[in-house]
């Protein structure tokens, strides 16, 4: 059976996660990936997740200092396709491994550069470990309120390494696309910082503009864990055992109180069936009548009901070692069986007619690089790439809320033209915190808002899709059937058309018909436990406990399930696409929000015999060792410290006694532990934050201010993110001028022109036209009820 990417050739040089899984991926679905790795020991080919994300490659051992050996790259690099490489932009420069210089030499070639700040700028030279850029981005502040003392808390999930992965593979791919057999290479740049902002929701749109004043305050929070909505709620069972709801939607927050039996608040006059709260005190006195009626029965029992019900949006708190065994994670191919009791990771996405097939585990790979050193790639015809990679490609998204409308939107920032067809009255996200977060998930798109249950609303969609290259949907199975807009029916009118189905739970398992929310995944995969270091009390609490740990639980379980799922949805199109390039077929694609988080949990989304356990933060949240941890520091400031390797510790000693400081010795550093943790505590109380990231930061040592902003305010005022590009200017058609989000990757070193977020329904009439009918009757079938157009301001 065919492959996406069967044939195409990658040179890895990456060290770490990032880089390992995006090249996983690709070697996953066909490529042929060849890792050069230096002499010696790579600590972070030691960690417990590295055997996964190096399977299905080959390896050797190559000294790049070396002359000779550098000429043997340069003759691989003449056979290879791609380059992918974090080195930072200093070592790239000092071994001539820039794109200028690599692009006279290889001109087919497309040169992945992975960085954690950046290229450039301010903060170019950062290290960029996942939790220095969180830490920086202010997202440790995000999560304070959730343990027994005040400031940021250390962030356990490594959503940046998630994103940046995806984003490094996305960008590989489109570029693929773009150059086909005989076009030139190309720069795609991506970086822990700019694929950050996927988890930024609209504080940032909030912070620009007068109208939202009020809700930008409400956005900056607090740094106490606020209380949950009575719809996105934590509970406790009868068991002792954790649960999360997410009913979202008025119909989904009825389906929840009729099988729980306090469905008789909705007759409240006091009960707003819109927002789904109640006034005043009473809000309050159901919230506490809800949880304790939760306790009332064990957590597989009301499962058991919500299950059953199809219409109830509910999980069991659970590890990420637990959800290995989640029936739906192994019935949707979410976990591989490799012999000898090793289980990873499956394919990211099932492509139906061209398969993922996870490869052996990593080989020798001296014959390989022979043999691509043998046989050259041609030169490319011609040698200009000045689009975005996806121009010319058209996407039609029939999805609501966050995952795959974001999923949506960074393909338009590749250059793709995306049409939103929307429901009449338009998304619903659209009706949430004024619309903020709809603008960020939506930009650059146009909308098109549609009665789909209506003959001529039908008819209109079709035919845009019979002229699509890519369909996203998130649609529940058997609802697009009922539609008209299937796959079946989709495919034979347009039989190369790439038909990306987004669930919840996928299709195959017990949940395939259940809805679901961001709260589920996070729940369910694990990385809420991770936040709360897995620990959460099983004595039954009384209403002030269940108070506590709900809002600590609610504060955990934070938006990232959603842009996990959405960078997936991005990947895994592009997937589709490229399969389509080598077969001329589409095909269905199936995503779903369990597996996406599966791949946000990566560094334990991984069993074998002799496997470390995922190590945890301390109870006090700040971090995982004495020299990976967030300290408090002079004018109650916090950084975050992350000294990995024995030369970085050598060079913070020097640095700090440089200063006139004394720091801890390096012998004192080699057993770690309380002791070194409290010599630091002590050392770095002695100046503010400012001073330590002033100090270390610049000599490329990990040391940030951890406090200085909440991610809204970071991203608008932040030197490094405005030197690179990672925000836009654009002009709302309501709204006026703001910045708004910028792209994950960059292409051929510059930001790309962006474009604004549609009202609903703003661009009826112009797409009426493209799909073949009369564009001046949008008026009339708006008056009519088959077209819905947004007229608020």
């Amino acid at each position: 059976m065919s492959q996406a990417l069967a044939g195409v050739r990658v040179v890895d040089l990456s060290r770490g996660p990032a880089g390992g899984l995006a090249t996983m991926i690709l070697a996953d679905f066909g490529a042929e990936v060849l890792v050069v790795d230096p002499p010696g020991n790579d600590p972070l080919a030691e960690v417990a997740s590295a055997p996964m994300w190096r399977r299905g490659k080959k390896t050797v051992q190559w000294n790049l200092k070396d002359d000779d050996t550098m000429g043997r790259l340069h003759e691989l690099l003449a056979g290879a396709d791609v380059l992918v490489c974090n080195w930072r932009p200093s070592a790239l420069a000092r071994a001539d491994l820039t794109f200028d210089a690599l692009h006279e030499r290889h001109p087919h070639l497309i040169f992945c550069h992975i960085s954690g700040f950046g290229p450039s700028g301010p903060c170019a030279d950062y290290p960029g470990y996942e939790h220095v850029v969180a830490a920086r981005t202010g997202r440790m502040l995000l999560f304070s309120g959730i343990v027994e003392r005040p400031g940021p808390v250390f962030s356990a999930l490594q959503v940046g390494v998630h994103a940046c992965a995806q984003a490094a593979a996305s960008g590989i791919l489109s570029a693929l696309l773009a150059r086909g057999k005989h076009g030139p290479g190309r720069l795609v740049e991506t970086s822990m910082l700019q694929a950050m902002l996927a988890y930024e929701q609209g504080a940032m749109i909030a912070g620009q503009l007068e109208r939202f004043e009020e809700l930008w305050t409400v956005m900056q929070g607090s740094s106490e864990a606020p209380m949950p909505s009575l719809f996105y709620h934590p509970a406790q069972a009868g068991d002792g055992r954790w649960m999360q709801f997410g009913n979202l939607l008025p119909h989904l927050f009825d389906n929840f109180l009729i099988a729980t039996d306090l469905v008789d608040i909705t007759i409240d006059e006091d009960f707003d069936p819109v927002q789904l709260l109640l006034r005043g005190d009473k809000q309050d006195i159901f919230r506490a009548r809800m949880l304790k009626r939760i306790q009332e029965r064990p957590a597989d029992d009301w499962m058991a009901d919500f299950i059953a019900d199809g219409g109830i949006v509910a999980a069991i708190y659970e590890t990420t070692q637990q959800a290995m065994d989640n029936p739906d994670v192994v019935a949707n191919g979410h976990v591989v069986e490799r012999g000898e009791g090793v289980r990873q990771l499956g394919p990211l996405a099932r492509l139906l007619e061209t398969p993922g097939m996870p490869g052996a585990p990593e080989q020798p790979g001296d014959d390989m690089a022979v043999s691509w050193a043998a046989d050259p790639r041609p030169p490319p015809s011609d040698d200009s790439a000045t689009s975005l990679p996806l121009e010319g490609l058209r996407v039609v998204e029939l999805a609501t809320i966050i995952a795959a409308p974001l999923g949506a939107c960074f393909l338009a920032d590749m250059g793709a033209e995306v049409i939103k067809v929307e429901q009449i009255g338009g998304d619903p996200y659209n009706g949430l915190a004024a619309g903020t977060g709809y603008a960020r998930v939506n930009a650059g798109k146009r909308s098109i808002s549609v009665d789909l249950k209506s003959d001529q609303g039908r008819e209109v969609v079709a035919s845009l899709i019979g002229e699509a290259d890519v369909v996203i949907h998130n649609y529940r199975p058997g609802v697009a059937e009922r539609l008209g807009i299937g796959y079946e029916d989709m495919q034979a009118g347009n039989p190369s058309l790439v038909y990306v189905q987004v669930n919840g739970y996928g299709p195959d398992g017990p949940g395939a018909l259940r809805p679901s929310t961001h709260p589920v995944p996070g729940a369910a995969m694990g990385g809420v436990m991770y936040q709360m270091g897995e620990r959460l009390p099983d004595q039954l609490q009384d209403v002030e406990g269940l108070r506590l740990w709900t809002r600590r639980l609610m504060r955990a379980n934070e938006v990232n399930p959603d842009p996990n799922t959405a960078a997936v949805v991005c990947t895994s199109a592009l997937l589709g696409l490229s399969a389509r390039q080598r077969t001329g077929a589409g095909q269905r694609v199936l995503v779903d929000m369990l597996g996406a988080n599966a791949y946000a949990n990566h560094d334990d989304f991984v069993s074998y015999p002799g496997k470390t356990p995922r190590l945890l933060a301390d109870e006090l949240g700040h971090g995982l060792s004495s020299v990976y941890r967030l300290y408090r520091c002079a004018s109650d400031q916090w950084v975050f410290l992350a000294l990995v390797t024995a030369r970085e510790k050598q060079r913070f000693i020097d640095a700090v006694r440089g200063a006139g400081l004394e720091p801890p010795t390096l012998e004192e550093f080699d057993p770690g532990g309380d002791g070194l943790a409290d010599a630091l505590a002590s050392l770095f109380e002695r100046r503010d934050a400012d001073f330590w990231e002033a100090l270390l930061a610049s000599q490329g040592l990990g040391c940030v201010r951890a406090d200085a902003q909440r991610p809204g305010a970071f991203w608008l005022d932040d030197e490094q993110v405005r030197a690179m590009g990672f925000t836009r200017e654009i002009h709302h058609p309501a709204w006026g001028d703001y910045r708004r989000h910028g792209a994950a990757v960059h292409f051929d070193g510059r930001p790309p022109q962006l474009g604004p977020p549609p009202r609903s329904g703003l661009h009826n009439a112009e797409l009426m036209t493209l799909a073949g009918f009369d564009g001046d009757s949008a008026e009339d079938l708006e008056a009519r009820g088959v077209l819905f157009r947004d007229t608020s301001d």
